[in-house]
């Protein structure tokens, strides 16, 4: 939507004016309008955002107010992006005048709109202390806002909340450091009206040290004017002082200011007048708080408090009960002088010079186009999820359980404390921890669960590794209350006292900790929204920093501006040598001499080698050229190998298990189910766990190659071959197999695989240099492998598999090629149980149950994919039971042995010049036992 702010530079509120030609159409336009046109632009009705076809009623009350009361806008309540915009496109086609759009956007447009950039709540930013943050949440704010036609939003909050009882403002502040308000409050007014909309102030003169709900009843402050003066106005002030347009009045009596206990702020001249207007030199938009709060409406009539509250100073009028009442008794009371025409026209002018400076006059339409470029921009919701890390906050922590290590917890427990809201939406918290987690229980707990339910979860709780215990007593306003019932609170109690990792976190109300003292560790997250339930995880994790400080005093509990301080938890492979392992890194020498040999004896030309031992790479070296001469190219750990039948665990047998976590992939999946052709000749018994165990009864291999081009062909030729055994009686290692199911992959993604591999495999896990198909720049990096008389050429950076090269380069049985460092990262990957620098590739029991023997047929050492040791296998005599691995025929090799946490990575291009070398077979089994020797520290 286009719009002209004509004053962004503006630091004052005295007053901001529109340009010259702006200014012209004000003056213009308050001279041409009626005295009820006058009244109606006080006034400001509520509507949902919602669709309504034109013959509703509720789209007809719309039209006539618009066209008979002359309303000069309208709040924007709950709703969806599109029905907003549209709507307000209607509304403001029906206007004479444009329409000031408000909407309480108090954490962004997601406070009101679904489908918008969800941010934490303002005592998270608190947390965060950032002025920055602040003002780039007003500046998204105002983006979203105007791009669905809200021109005015009734934010930041400004109340300092100095009482920890606050039933309504609560986490709506910043804190409760009057300093810090007034930082974060002014960065949010600059980043909104830079942004193009008008910005407001509120409550005045302060609602935070209320222990009533204005919604229920009017509060009373007692503080006098001293304290005011030093505390509540602060923010204000400085709100002013960065040119906020409009300053929202509170329902509440103040007697330090109006000496009349029973008129509430928004009616007091000397609280408007006297000390907004004069005292604070405020003289934009003064808006009133919604009429429909009891605070008011209890003690007066609406018709006699308006009249009042314009009286007082109020400029707009907001969410009357019944916009007619209001507009009868303006009309009357301005009429019969006891409202001055010339005080309305005040107002008037005001509301003018907004719509003016919003440049609405020009361009009041919603550009619908528009909408979808801006509104929930997920780079937009990047930056709120940062602010949402950025304030977790750690009140607590006495026996260090923060962070948690996910490769250490095989149970874990999560209990939702829903208080009295047990529809409170906790499905993000839920998916996030279930997406790291393998055994995860969890229990959603409210004023509805029995005793023998809470009985059932404190029972649950002893047996898991870790609990989580995630209170959402969220602020929920007209409710008088943001605290745990006793039952609730007393059962968070007995868990927080269990003897194992208990964690508490509070999902916004930050002070009901004084409800459960036992809490040995406690996070704050201030919010409830979406991003700081998923900050909360990521926090509990290690995933990020902790580095909030509390923004308010816990009682009791802990000081303004605390918070420990824990560092992102670090689950990469180390780099450095500790002390402890050096002898055995020393005693790796013997390796040296080992490949050293083998290279004399022309078992490979060359090699690299990588050995991890306890999260750290204790051995990663380079022998050998690229070929046999003298002059041939050194081999680096950058250089890029061939990894021949590594390809199917790294790729295919991995994105395999991705499959079979979501369910869409099972083992007892018949091959048929896939391909229907597939049926005949004992192939219908064929399943996708035949596969992976080579006990398909399909051939090892045939070479299609010689007459057969593409990816279908191969796949229909191989769906024509006749079986060799009955599927599940013998287990022959075939690479026809493993190109059927590769191709199963493709068909239940619709994706390539090489595709598939780098977008959920090799990005997330930082494997640069590994890939299918490389690019010719990348030749000089890759070990040559063949001179191949088929293709008639050295085979060097392209596929040395002469059915994967006919198939394009990219099959699930080889076409991979990679490097010892980034293979590195897959081997810990494996060893830390499916996950590598806070990235799930799969979950542990996947991972588990693909490693280990399937037994099919009896007596195979057959995993699903992998390998594992057998008598005179790759993986020598002395690695562990539980190891799996696998080898590809270019020379290639990796082992993993989860019980040491070791894996060890040989590659070599022993097919160079020719593949009639075999002499990798027993290299492989003497780098293996060599490698637990040095560890063990035997001969």
């Amino acid at each position: 939507m286009a719009f002209t702010p004509c004053m962004l530079s503006q630091t004052k509120s005295k007053p901001v004016k529109p340009a010259a030609v702006q200014s012209a159409w004000v003056k213009k336009t308050l001279k041409q309008l009626s005295l009820e046109e006058k009244v109606g632009q006080l006034i400001m009705p509520a509507f949902r955002g919602i669709y309504l076809n034109s013959n509703t009623a509720e789209f007809k009350e719309i039209k006539r107010q618009i066209q008979k009361i002359h309303v000069g806008g309208f709040i924007l309540f709950a709703g969806d992006v599109y029905e907003s915009a549209i709507l307000i496109d209607k509304m403001q086609a029906l206007s004479k005048l444009p329409l000031l759009i408000a909407s309480d956007f108090e954490r962004g447009a997601n406070f009101r709109i679904r489908s918008t950039v969800s941010f934490p709540w303002n005592m998270a930013i608190g947390a965060t202390g950032s002025e920055h943050w602040a003002e780039v949440e007003g500046k998204i704010t105002a983006q979203e806002a105007r791009a669905m036609g809200v021109n005015w939003i009734f934010a930041p909050v400004l109340d300092v909340n100095n009482n920890p009882s606050n039933p309504v403002i609560n986490i709506r502040s910043f804190g409760e450091d009057a300093e810090l308000v007034a930082r974060l409050g002014g960065a949010f007014v600059r980043g909104a009206q830079q942004a193009g909309v008008l910005a407001t102030g509120k409550h005045f003169p302060g609602h935070g040290d209320t222990g009533v709900d204005s919604h229920l009843e009017l509060p009373l402050i007692t503080a006098d004017r001293q304290r005011l003066e030093k505390l509540e106005f602060v923010p204000f002030k400085k709100a002013i002082d960065n040119g906020v347009w409009a300053i929202m009045t509170a329902h509440l009596a103040v007697p330090a200011l109006e000496s009349d206990p029973n008129i509430p702020a928004t009616l007091s001249r000397k609280v408007l007048q006297v000390v907004l207007q004069q005292e604070l030199e405020f003289s934009n938009l003064v808006v009133t708080d919604s009429l429909k709060m009891a605070g008011l409406a209890n003690g007066f009539w609406i018709g006699d408090a308006v009249v009042r509250a314009v009286k007082a100073g109020v400029d707009v009028l907001l969410d009357p009960p019944n916009a007619d009442v209001v507009y009868q008794a303006l009309l009357e009371a301005t009429r019969r002088g006891d409202i001055p025409e010339e005080r309305l026209n005040q107002s008037v002018e005001k509301i003018l010079h907004a719509k003016a400076w919003l440049g609405l006059p020009k361009s009041p339409r919603v550009n619908l186009e528009a909408v979808s470029k801006v509104i929930d921009d997920p780079e937009l919701q990047e930056q709120a999820q940062q602010m949402a890390d950025a304030s977790m906050t750690l009140v607590r922590d006495s026996r260090n359980f923060l962070p948690v290590d996910v490769r250490s917890i095989r149970s874990a427990l999560a209990v939702l404390v829903l208080g009295r809201d047990q529809q409170e939406e906790t499905t993000l918290f839920e998916e996030e921890f279930r997406r790291r987690l393998q055994q995860l229980t969890i229990h959603r707990i409210s004023t509805a669960s029995s005793d023998s339910q809470l009985a059932e979860v404190l029972k649950e709780a002893e047996t898991a590794d870790l609990v989580i215990c995630a209170t959402f007593a969220r602020l929920v306003t007209g409710t008088g209350t943001v605290g745990l019932p006793e039952k609730l609170a007393h059962c968070v109690n007995q868990l927080a006292a269990l003897e194992k990792p208990v964690l508490v976190i509070a999902f916004g109300n930050p002070y009901i900790i004084q409800q459960f003292s036992q809490a040995g560790t406690y996070l704050c997250t201030f919010s409830n929204a979406d991003v700081s339930q998923t900050a909360a995880v990521k926090a509990i994790f290690g995933e990020i920093p902790v580095a909030g400080q509390l923004p308010a005093t816990l009682p009791g509990i802990a000081k303004i501006y605390s918070g420990i301080q824990r560092p992102k938890l670090n689950m990469k492979l180390a780099a450095d040598l500790p002390r402890e392992l050096q002898p055995i890194r020393d005693r790796l020498s013997t390796l040296e001499s080992l490949l050293e040999r083998h290279i004399r004896e022309r078992a490979f030309p060359g090699a690299s080698v990588a050995i991890g031992y306890r999260g750290h790479l204790i051995y990663q070296q380079a022998f050998g050229r690229f070929d046999y001469s003298a002059g041939g190219t050194p081999v680096t750990p950058e250089t890029i190998y061939d990894l021949a039948s590594l390809t199917k665990v790294v790729s295919a047998t991995t994105l395999a298990m991705q499959l079979f976590e979501t369910g869409q992939l099972r083992l007892e999946f018949p091959v048929s189910r896939f391909y229907p052709s597939f049926t005949d000749g004992g192939r219908e018994k064929i399943t996708i766990q035949h596969l992976l165990t080579h006990s398909s009864g399909l051939p090892a291999h045939l070479p299609f190659y010689r007459d057969t081009r593409g990816k279908s062909e191969f796949v229909r030729k191989i769906l024509q071959t006749p079986l060799e055994y009955e599927p599940g009686t013998k287990a022959v290692y075939s690479d026809l197999g493993i190109i059927l199911l590769g191709s199963i992959l493709e068909r239940m993604t619709a994706r390539p695989q090489d595709e598939l591999a780098r977008r959920r495999i090799f990005a997330p896990l930082g494997m640069t240099h590994t890939l299918f198909k490389p690019e010719p720049s990348l030749k000089s990096k890759i070990a040559p492998t063949e001179n191949d008389p088929w293709r008639g050429r050295l085979v060097q950076g392209e596929v040395h598999d002469n059915n994967a090269f006919a198939m394009g380069g990219v099959s699930a049985h080889a076409g991979l090629f990679s490097t010892s460092g980034d293979l590195s990262i897959f081997c810990q990957m494996l060893v830390n149980g499916g996950v590598y620098d806070h990235h799930r590739i799969v979950k542990r029991g996947t991972l588990e149950k693909f490693v280990a023997p399937q037994n099919l047929p009896p007596g195979s050492s057959r995993a699903l994919g992998w390998d594992t040791p057998s008598g005179e296998s790759s993986a020598g005599s002395l690695l562990s039971p539980k190891s799996f691995g696998h080898t590809g025929f270019t020379g290639t090799s990796i082992w993993v042995d989860p019980t040491r946490q070791l894996f060890i990575i040989l590659l070599s291009n022993r097919v160079y010049p020719t593949h009639d070398n075999n002499a990798i077979r027993e290299v492989r089994r003497e780098v293996a036992d060599a490698v637990v020797r040095a560890i063990e520290g035997t001969k």
